[in-house]
């Protein structure tokens, strides 16, 4: 179809046009919920994790019975790139990490296969596999905290607490909630043992009656005895006041009251107790959620829970995982109402005529709603990093439609009509928009489709600026034509004062002499030599992606040695209150450290607890405030940042690190220990990610016992061990307010035992006869460790740091010893070697793209290397004015290569129409005078769009305001070389003659 058949069918059909886009806009309104939001894009995970429980296991046994056993057994699932091994006691933890590019869904199916088959290959007592995606630790979606001090009836205070969990968990999406802290008793059943020793039963069985008591039985109804009833045993334990009269069976007929062999009373978890925010005691709920689901959604409904409960449970949110997205879709629209409104008053000004104007401001807005349908169409998901592409693109969507506007504009002062001028004026400038807009799209193809472990990042903001750039270009061939043709009578110009293009002309005569007598050749050659400069010398750091600013800090305390819960409390408010002294503004916040599992909890004993410190204003200081306070103290310390949500979903970002491989772990550690210090000295920075710690592992040898009445009930053994550290968790008693009913042994302030002298230990025979531990077993110590790492089979260490390049050793090792090293400079030179393949592809793509549109192969190679100079240039001014490059300067330079193809083809398109007799002056001028409007107006919007993404940018948005900052600098520059060099270029590599 001809451009003069296209706008005819735009003439006589524009009702059906206007209401075709009247439709679309309606679209938007039903639709508005297909979109899809997601925090972060969708990235394939690198790494899977499987958790598997040994309990009561040592690290050592664990490593051998369980990680071992399970690396090799994953070793043979496809697409496995490396396979690492952390096993501590009780726990085994199997990293796999994937090959770049392999199918995750054939991955999945045999990793499944291989867990369902791996529990029959591995010892008894091993717990079931858990497998995780991305990361070993999931990070609660949502932290909620409720006040204990506001309430003085716990039982109503349980009551609604227990109705909100039940709601919170109802929610579509939300997969799990923990709460810590209720503000409730437990009943502890705390067994004396000498006492216990006196009786014929063993730990196991008391245990076992307990629990059958706990429970009632059905018989079911009965035909024929009473109408609608149904028979039960009830309980025997029916609350926690008939505890101490509860008979415990001996077997031999006799009974005794179970008041006789333990100590029973109420009291709180250390969890209850320890669970602080600023100061005060509170509740802790903490919601996990599908990563899939709507974060926007889910967020509305735990609040629209939370405040059908204000008035019984008046709470406030810690954390909120939204927040993120919810402050950049805030900015979002603040930079859409930012750049439309003064787009819009920047194009008034310089047409001085609202007509134009508003005609731009409705292009932009069905840009907008063909934008909207399009992401629906591609399923692209609205997210923190497509929102940034999408800042960044709304002020090139009046670039097209203003190009259009303009040209119909200059057809209509020649008095034709407004069909004809509409013709005239798109054709005139047809082929610009086309080459423009087809070039900032097929920039980016090379960069989303070349298989890299990064793409899957960017992808959605790369997607998001073409789209919108296809957009802007739909706008000016659609909708500017069909509202200058139904509204012509407006758009047509009163007249055309050329006083403010005078004073531009004198302006821009007066300061080209500058650029007029300049030796290309020599200029080109300077600037290759001085950017060549810049990047081997003061050029900036390069880096892939810019540092995220930390959330808040996240600090683990572990007690070395038992601490009593009074002298942890004591120390909490002590540290509390020093914290708050330092920075009033901080919110800190304590908790447990395994909030997941906080039932088994010595009472009377601390545990291990994290604090989060949110609104932090200098994270090192503060660290280092924290550590000067904890010095002297008997608390293993581990500080970690609290990272952004963009952070902690980054691809893998290399570090200079080391790995040391050895098939010895004490041989190993001394070797870590040699090259620390050794390091040290020479002065490198770094330290060992870890460094295991070492124990002593005492082993029990049985003695042969040749009288069957003294074989040892070695389950009593480990039961009295167990019990006395840690209470078990029986259930709950009571038929209207429930009680947690907890089993312990001397655990709850008696110091029965002597834990120096265990061979005095005594427990009990096969017969229920007590005896002692010395009687019976022989012990043997050696020493081991409280953590094992494997890579691959072998123990491996990591030195995160810098590192000798000459001789990284630095040791001296014995027997089976190997290094790896790991350079993030080689890492970042590599990325970056891609990235200029790819744009030199991207340069391919685009020459053959204008072959297309210009049918000529001299004109593609002319602009290409016009384009090629400016792009060089604007990278050299890029690199003095930033001291970091990264990522995002990178894709603002390929959205100016697409745009300085847009400035150089419309240049062209005027140079050529002027006759080649015109002397060079006149030429020039006449150029000038077509373009000097819309190249304004095209850099003014589009900068008036960046300017709130450069200005008002919120935390951690330094991505999207790399690229605005890129493009801001590269359009001042256009358009220095719109008018100045492209002239003098033009005049001698264009085959015109002056």
């Amino acid at each position: 179809m001809s451009i003069r058949s296209y706008i005819h069918s735009l003439f006589q059909h524009k009702q059906l046009y206007w209401v075709i886009c009247i439709l679309l806009f309606i679209a938007v309104l039903f639709r508005i919920s297909e979109l899809e939001i997601w925090l972060l894009p969708k990235l394939t995970p690198a790494s899977y994790f499987i958790l598997t429980e040994y309990p009561n296991h040592s690290a050592e046994d664990t490593d051998l019975l369980v990680s071992l056993p399970i690396s090799e057994m994953v070793s043979s699932v496809k697409s496995v790139e490396r396979i690492r091994t952390m096993s501590e006691h009780g726990k085994s933890i199997v990293q796999i990490n994937l090959q770049f590019g392999a199918s995750v869904s054939e991955f999945k199916d045999e990793l499944y296969q291989t867990i369902l088959e791996m529990k029959d290959k591995l010892p008894l007592g091993v717990g079931n596999s858990c497998l995780l995606q991305g990361e070993v630790s999931e990070t609660p979606f949502l932290e909620i905290l409720i006040p204990k001090t506001k309430f003085g009836n716990a039982e109503n205070f349980n009551f609604y607490l227990q109705q909100l969990f039940f709601q919170l968990e109802r929610i579509s999406g939300v997969t799990e909630v923990k709460r810590v802290a209720e503000p409730k008793n437990s009943t502890f059943i705390s067994l004396d043992s000498q006492v216990l020793d006196l009786f014929p039963i063993n730990i196991r069985d008391l245990e076992h009656q307990i629990q059958v008591a706990m429970r009632g039985g059905s018989l079911g109804s009965l035909e024929g005895y009473t109408k609608n009833t149904e028979l039960k045993f009830a309980p025997e334990i029916r609350s926690s006041l008939n505890l101490n009269q509860f008979p415990i069976h001996l077997g031999n007929g006799n009974s005794v009251s179970l008041g006789r062999l333990a100590k029973i009373y109420q009291s709180q978890l250390p969890s209850e107790r320890i669970t602080r925010i600023n100061g005060m005691s509170t509740v802790y709920i903490a919601v996990f959620t599908d990563p899939s689901a709507n974060p926007l959604k889910l967020s509305s409904e735990i609040k629209e829970k939370l405040k059908q409960f204000e008035n019984e449970l008046p709470s406030n949110i810690f954390y909120n995982g939204s927040d993120e997205l919810e402050n950049q879709l805030v900015q979002f629209g603040f930079n859409v109402i930012w750049g439309l409104f003064f787009a819009f008053l920047f194009s008034y000004f310089l047409y001085r005529s609202w007509t134009p104007a508003l005609i731009l401001f409705v292009s932009v807005l069905f840009s907008l709603i063909l934008f909207f349908h399009l992401l629906l169409l591609f399923s692209i998901s609205i997210n923190l990093l497509s929102l940034g592409g999408i800042s960044v693109g709304i002020g090139m969507l009046f670039d097209a439609s203003n190009l259009s506007v303009f040209s119909i504009r200059k057809q209509l002062l020649n008095d034709v009509s407004a069909v004809e001028a509409v013709i005239e004026g798109l054709r005139s400038v047809l082929v610009s928009l086309f080459s423009s807009s087809l070039t900032t799209i097929v920039v980016f193809v090379p960069l989303l489709v070349y298989p890299m472990e990064w793409k899957d990042f960017f992808f959605d903001s790369g997607v998001c600026i073409a789209l919108l750039v296809f957009c802007s270009l739909v706008s000016s061939v659609f909708i500017v034509p069909l509202i200058s043709i139904s509204f012509s009578d407006f758009l047509k110009p009163s007249g055309y004062n050329t006083n403010s293009e005078n004073l531009i002309l004198e302006f821009y005569e007066r300061t080209y002499v500058f650029f007029k007598f300049w030796n290309y050749k020599a200029v080109v050659i300077l600037l290759v030599l001085f950017l060549s400069f810049i990047i081997f010398s003061i050029g900036p750091k390069f880096e892939i992606f810019p540092k995220q600013k930390p959330v808040g800090v996240r600090l683990e305390m572990i007690p070395m040695q038992p601490i009593r819960l009074e002298d942890e409390l004591a120390f909490v408010l002590d540290l509390e209150s020093k914290i708050k002294r330092y920075d009033s503004n901080l919110s800190v916040l304590v908790v447990p450290l395994d909030v997941k599992n906080t039932q088994s909890e010595n009472p009377q004993i601390g545990i291990p607890i994290q604090w989060k410190l949110l609104r932090v204003s200098d994270h090192e200081k503060l660290k280092t405030f924290i550590s000067d306070n904890l010095s002297k103290t008997n608390w293993d310390l581990k500080f970690e940042s609290i990272e952004s949500q963009v952070a902690s979903t980054l691809p893998l970002v290399s570090v200079d690190s080391l790995l040391f491989f050895h098939d010895s772990w004490e041989e190993l550690k001394r070797i870590a220990k040699e090259f620390e210090i050794k390091s040290k000295t020479l002065g490198f920075a770094g330290k060992f990610d870890f460094l295991p710690k070492q124990i002593i592992l005492e082993e029990w040898d049985r003695n042969q016992v040749p009288v069957p009445d003294f074989i040892p009930n070695e389950e009593d053994l480990k039961l009295k061990f167990l019990y006395h550290q840690i209470p078990k968790y029986l259930g709950t008693v009571g038929e209207t307010s429930k009680n947690n009913l907890y089993l312990g042994l001397d655990s709850f302030g008696s110091d029965s035992w002597n834990w120096k002298d265990l061979s005095s230990l005594s427990f009990k025979t096969k017969t229920n006869e007590s005896t002692y531990i010395s009687s019976l077993y022989q012990s043997r110590k050696k020493e081991s460790y409280n953590q094992f790492r494997r890579d691959s089979g072998l123990f491996y260490m990591e030195w995160i740091g810098e590192y000798a390049d000459s001789d990284p050793r630095l040791v001296l090792p014995s027997g089976p010893f190997s290094i790896l090293k790991v350079s993030a400079k080689d890492q970042i030179q590599k990325f970056y070697l891609i990235l200029v393949v790819l744009l030199l592809i991207s340069f391919v793509f685009i020459y053959l793209a204008l072959v297309g549109i210009y049918e000529s192969f001299e004109i593609p190679f002319f602009y290409l290397s016009i384009s090629f100079l400016y792009l060089a240039f604007t990278t050299t001014f890029v690199f003095i004015l930033f001291q970091e490059f990264h990522l995002g300067h990178y894709l603002g330079l390929i959205v100016l290569l697409g745009l300085s193809i847009d400035s150089i083809s419309l240049f062209g398109e005027r140079w050529r129409e002027i006759p080649a007799e015109t002397i060079g002056f006149k030429r020039r001028e006449l150029v000038f005078r077509w373009l000097v409007w819309p190249i304004l107006l095209n850099s003014g919007t589009t900068m008036m769009g960046l300017i709130p993404v450069i200005v008002f940018g919120n935390q951690n948005s330094e991505f999207s305001k790399a690229i605005a900052l890129t493009m801001f600098i590269g359009i001042l520059i256009s358009i220095v070389f719109v008018f100045y060099i492209y002239p003098t270029l033009f005049y001698r590599f264009s085959g015109k003659s002056q």
